[in-house]
């Protein structure tokens, strides 16, 4: 488990420990019903200077990627705790790290409304993807590999190429902050969850909308699909 400051749109951070400049990093050294102080510890992982906004873990277990308002990208060993690698470029808060299927690249969202694409192993900057006009809040990446999506302030849901950085698909129909996205299983939809207090179901080859689900109070700040892909939890 991983535990670190977040920010939300009302301007309140919400921490899992005292210290937001730092990433814990919980881990089970065996798997037991009962939970005894023996069978957990925790790694701190030192260097941002600011909040910790997202984390991301790569799909080998061997690295973990952090964003931060600090306007870096980190990538820590696991084994070693330590930082291998800084990623340098954007020029506001760092709001959503994700990892591509494959692991190879790193795919960032900041507040200065750009979606970034860095090489794992080298740390270079390999995309830019410019087009959203506000905060980019979430991002994601669909199961094969082959595309980004991003969600904004600017209330847009976007759709973007990872080899060439175009823009492919842009979701419109949320009527303020889009929050989270996630992406099914199966890449067939993107779910959006917005300030305006709506879960969207896209089709990711179309763009059509083909679910809304309404009945929340208040701004709909994470929304995922479990592995079977049947239900949307937000």
């Amino acid at each position: 488990k991983f535990a670190a400051g977040t920010h939300t749109h009302a301007g309140t951070h919400t921490h899992a420990h005292t210290d937001t400049h730092k990433l814990h990093a919980r881990t089970h050294t065996h798997s037991t019903h009962a939970m005894t102080s023996a069978a957990l510890f925790c790694k701190c992982l030192h260097g941002h200077s600011s909040t910790v906004s997202s984390v991301a873990v790569t799909p080998d277990g061997q690295h973990v990627v952090t964003g931060s308002e600090d306007f870096k990208v980190r990538v820590w060993s696991l084994a070693s705790e330590h930082e291998v690698r800084q990623l340098e470029g954007h020029t506001m808060s760092v709001r959503s790290v994700a990892v591509t299927p494959n692991g190879q690249h790193i795919v960032s969202g900041s507040e200065d409304a750009t979606v970034r694409v860095w090489s794992l192993s080298s740390g270079e900057e390999v995309r830019r993807l410019k087009g959203h006009t506000w905060v980019v809040v979430t991002v994601a990446v669909t199961p094969d590999g082959r595309h980004v999506v991003s969600g904004s302030d600017d209330a847009t849901v976007r759709v973007w190429s990872l080899a060439s950085g175009e823009e492919v698909r842009r979701f419109e129909g949320h009527t303020w902050w889009v929050m989270s996205v996630a992406v099914t299983p199966d890449g067939q939809h993107v779910v959006s969850g917005g300030a305006d207090r709506k879960v969207c179901v896209w089709s990711l080859a179309n763009g059509v909308e083909v679910r809304r689900f309404e009945g929340h109070s208040a701004g709909v700040i994470s929304a995922v699909v479990p592995p079977d892909g049947r239900h949307v939890v937000s």
